[in-house]
């Protein structure tokens, strides 16, 4: 292979496909992006087995070829290289060459045969969704997705579009659970289940990208295509919980407080709170604010009350300000509606005009 290319356009490719490639001591080759020229584009390919990522970069190719570089050495390199605009790129004996107007590097590559070719999504049943909403509803959810890997089936983000004009996108830890609701039409879209760290990857990929996405799901895998970018991952087997029975339906007490008072408020209490990370939410007789209180032996007491216009039962609950602090970021509503069902029971949180986004948390006693 002889080639040309823009060093950001170069440069790009390598650092995205770089956080791909996987550890694998099996097939060492995984470690490796592969690396061709053809049809005026380079190619860069990138795989764990679990994920893959494809990427075209506009090129001029006088050669065509192929080669197999570790990731971890020409991202580093790339990385540090500076001030160059254009890379002349060569491979010649599992090698590649790169140079520029003052540098000239060789890194020593490996066999590719090994290299397994990225699946073939087949369904041709697509849809189209600008990026920007598709990103919006992973990031509205994704923290609220299980850490542990014990049950799969919560360690994703589970979307579908039971409701034909809009993709619901929902995240559970069985402690707390986020919905977003992406109005658009998507009929025919099957439900399924993306891994954490497939989501993870693919905000930091898509994340800031304008213009439409197509989403070609499949019985194992989903592609997520888009310009010049191809994304597929594996999808979780299992079945999300059908987590609409927890949401409760009747509330015993409604609190409206402006959204960044209420976060400002919590932030100062969390320095007092203990090692679960607990503060107190405590509604008065006066149906006129809203008490925030935090008890530690070890550093102190707050208490802080702020301005709400409270409905119903008086209620003294405590939750985790750590799982609270996660979905406030996602609501856009200047104030925000505190729906409590009872002691005991869940709190649901969303904002005000904004039926897209809720928000459910388990008290601290349920914990």
């Amino acid at each position: 292979m002889k080639a040309f290319c823009l060093k950001k356009h170069f440069k790009d490719a390598v650092i995205m496909c770089e956080k791909v490639t996987g550890k694998n001591l099996t097939l060492p080759v995984l470690g490796n992006i592969i690396i061709s020229g053809k049809d005026g584009n380079l190619k860069f390919i990138a795989t764990n087995l679990e994920i893959g990522l494809e990427i075209d970069a506009p090129a001029k190719i006088e050669e065509e070829g192929k080669v197999a570089v570790p990731a971890n050495i020409i991202s580093s390199f790339l990385s540090n290289l500076s001030f160059d605009d254009n890379i002349s790129i060569e491979s010649k004996n599992n090698n590649l060459s790169l140079a520029t107007t003052n540098t000239s590097t060789l890194i020593k590559g490996q066999p590719f045969d090994d290299f397994p070719s990225l699946p073939k999504i087949k369904n041709e049943n697509r849809i189209k969704i600008p990026a920007r909403d598709f990103v919006s509803g992973l990031k509205s959810v994704v923290y609220a997705a299980s850490l542990l890997n014990i049950k799969p089936e919560i360690s994703s983000v589970y979307i579908n579009s039971n409701n034909k004009d809009a993709l619901i996108f929902a995240a559970t830890d069985s402690f707390r659970l986020a919905e977003k609701k992406i109005n658009h039409p998507f009929n025919g879209f099957e439900n399924i289940l993306i891994p954490l760290k497939s989501v993870s990857e693919i905000l930091r990929i898509f994340d800031g990208k304008e213009g439409d996405m197509d989403i070609i799901p499949d019985k194992n895998q989903i592609l997520l295509s888009m310009d010049n970018i191809k994304f597929i991952s594996r999808i979780t087997e299992g079945v999300f919980p059908d987590y609409h029975q927890i949401i409760p339906t009747k509330f015993t007490t409604d609190v409206v407080v402006n959204k960044d008072l209420f976060l400002n408020s919590l932030k100062m209490a969390s320095v007092f709170s203990g090692k679960l990370n607990e503060v107190n939410l405590i509604t008065g007789s006066d149906n006129k604010s809203l008490t925030i209180n935090t008890v530690n032996s070890d550093s102190g007491e707050h208490i802080t009350n702020i301005p709400a216009n409270i409905t119903g039962e008086e209620l003294k609950m405590s939750f985790n300000h750590k799982y609270i602090f996660d979905c406030l970021q996602q609501i856009q509503s200047p104030e925000i509606i505190l729906r409590f069902s009872g002691d005991g029971k869940p709190l649901v949180i969303v904002g005000i005009n904004d039926d897209s986004f809720r928000y459910l948390v388990m008290p601290m006693n349920n914990l």
